[in-house]
């Protein structure tokens, strides 16, 4: 090899190293797959590089042969840069479709992360920033903002009534028209199951919030047609006007508190938040506590009050009623613990013990006396209760004819056929069966029809009209009179003065309890049973 052809070889080849070197420092610079066509360009190039280098260091090949040669390395070299192109330019329409389809699943994810996919309400978590932000943004002028905290009553029997269908159109249908009522003037979402809640940012004053409050219910509660099933909404609701010293948690917990008050009260109804709704809490906070050991403890006891034949003046029954008398807060009433038990799940277990004690005080009492026991829904929907009653009769050695149950309406909504298969297999031990506070729940009148109760209470909600609503006297002699054609003795309860005890006696029913004849006592206080 000449020394002219060695030196222009040494300067090719150092070309050469110069555009990989250049080619790799771009790659590194690139995304991957333009690396990959950088790198492969660089290829190309070396390639041209070298078939030129070869052509200079022969000797042996004429001018016109290197000429069709450079011409062929050239056409090679062009081709596969074109190739190389069209893969760059395939391989950007992939990637540039992945990352648009990723985009578009990420917004999806954040919508979903964001909004409840029944109603397309923002969700707890949503409703929770946007409060937050509202917070930070207006400082202390927060004058004329408020939380709203929302919950169907009996929107669970909607569902196990009507079915799931209806249930969830139910909840689309209140979710439009509280967006209707509220428009540009705050926020409506969705916290879960059938509870809701608004932030409020423009109203005049506490005038004006009731006022707001009140069309909201007025909307809510107008009749809902769903495939021909007319359901009428109750909505309570809690609410607390937003103060600018509180965290978004303290205010939605404080109208969540009063959320809860709200929910004792009968029918549609809205409570304004309350410092005294913490005292509320807290105590229901310390008996939920206290309530899992007052079992384990011995704290509950049972009173007893008489069902009486208003004509002989005899008891002829005695109620079973629970109390828990506790070490710091004295004698406790159910209406407050039961629904506390019924929340934890402890119901079960606190009504067997019940029905295990009155079947033990029983035993000693006239063998014309009865014991009446209260079963909760929940503990009467345990697949085990017909043969829990029967365990509880035999370790007292007490006769079944002498014990009757007592549910309420609540527990007829639940599935039927089961409900049948309890109530006769209770019935086939011998024990008797009593509707409780008939008139006051969602049953229908065909479950008279299939299964015959032994005796219905009225619910004392009647009685206490009495004189003063001649729509409830007329809806009184009406059950009378339909239980009387069906051949079923009847109790009312509430009784407590003369005057009801004598219009009671005049539509025909003899079978009464009440204050008027005597309040639930301990067993040791009733003189009768000792």
């Amino acid at each position: 090899m000449s020394g002219g052809n060695a030196q222009h070889g040494s300067q090719t080849s150092i070309w050469v190293s110069r555009m990989l070197t250049a080619h790799s420092f771009a790659a590194r610079k690139t995304t991957s797959w333009l690396r990959a066509l950088v790198l492969l360009g660089g290829t190309s190039i070396t390639y041209l590089a070298w078939a030129i280098n070869a052509l200079d260091e022969s000797e042996s090949v004429s001018p016109n042969n290197i000429i069709v040669q450079l011409d062929e390395s050239l056409y090679l070299g062009l081709t596969i840069t074109l190739g190389l192109l069209g893969l760059g330019a395939w391989q950007y329409v992939v990637q540039r479709q992945e990352i648009e389809r990723r985009i578009i699943a990420e917004g999806r994810a954040r919508h979903l992360a964001y909004h409840d996919s029944l109603t397309g309400l923002g969700n707890r978590r949503s409703l929770e920033e946007e409060l937050t932000r509202w917070l930070a943004c207006k400082g202390d002028d927060l004058t004329g903002s408020a939380i709203l905290m929302l919950d169907f009553d009996h929107f669970k029997k909607i569902n196990d009534v009507h079915g799931h269908a209806t249930g969830d159109a139910f909840l689309r249908i209140v979710s439009t028209r509280m967006i209707q009522v509220v428009q540009s003037g705050g926020n409506v979402g969705r916290l879960g199951g059938d509870e809701f809640a608004v932030i409020l940012k423009k109203f005049s004053g506490g005038a004006d919030l009731g006022i707001f409050v009140r069309r909201l219910i007025s909307a809510i509660c107008e009749p809902i047609d769903i495939d021909g099933v007319v359901l009428i909404p109750e909505v309570s609701i809690g609410v607390v006007e937003i103060e600018g010293t509180k965290s978004s948690n303290d205010l939605l917990r404080r109208a969540d508190l009063a959320l809860y008050r709200a929910k004792s009260e009968q029918g549609s109804c809205f409570l304004l938040y309350e410092p005294l709704m913490e005292e509320d809490f807290l105590r229901r906070q310390a008996l939920l506590r206290d309530l899992s050991q007052a079992l384990i403890l011995g704290q509950f006891c049972v009173f007893y009050q008489p069902l009486v034949d208003s004509e002989s003046g005899r008891a002829s029954s005695y109620e079973a009623l629970l109390r828990w008398k506790h070490p710091e807060h004295g004698l406790i009433s159910p209406m407050e613990f039961v629904p506390l038990a019924e929340e934890t799940g402890l119901i079960s277990s606190i009504g067997e013990w019940v029905l295990y004690q009155a079947c033990q005080d029983a035993v000693a009492w006239p063998e014309t006396i009865k014991v009446s026991v209260n079963v909760s829904p929940r503990q009467f929907l345990d697949g085990s209760f017909p043969s829990t009653v029967q365990a509880a009769l035999a370790a007292a050695g007490l006769s079944s004819s002498r014990l009757v149950l007592e549910i309420t309406e609540s527990v007829l909504l639940h599935d039927s056929d089961a409900n049948m298969d309890i109530l006769r297999k209770i019935r086939a031990a011998g024990v008797a069966i009593a509707l409780d506070d008939f008139g006051t729940g969602f049953s229908s009148l065909s479950y008279l029809q299939n299964f015959p109760f032994d005796t219905v209470k009225i619910d004392r909600s009647f009685v206490q009209r009495i004189g003063t609503s001649m729509q409830s006297e007329k809806i009184l002699r009406a059950i009378m009179e339909l239980f009387a054609a069906l051949g079923t003795p009847v109790t009312v309860e509430g009784i407590e003065t003369e005057a009801q005890k004598e219009w009671v006696s005049r539509i025909g029913c003899r079978d009464m309890q009440g204050y008027l004849f005597d309040h639930p006592r301990p067993l040791a206080d009733i003189r009768m049973l000792r």
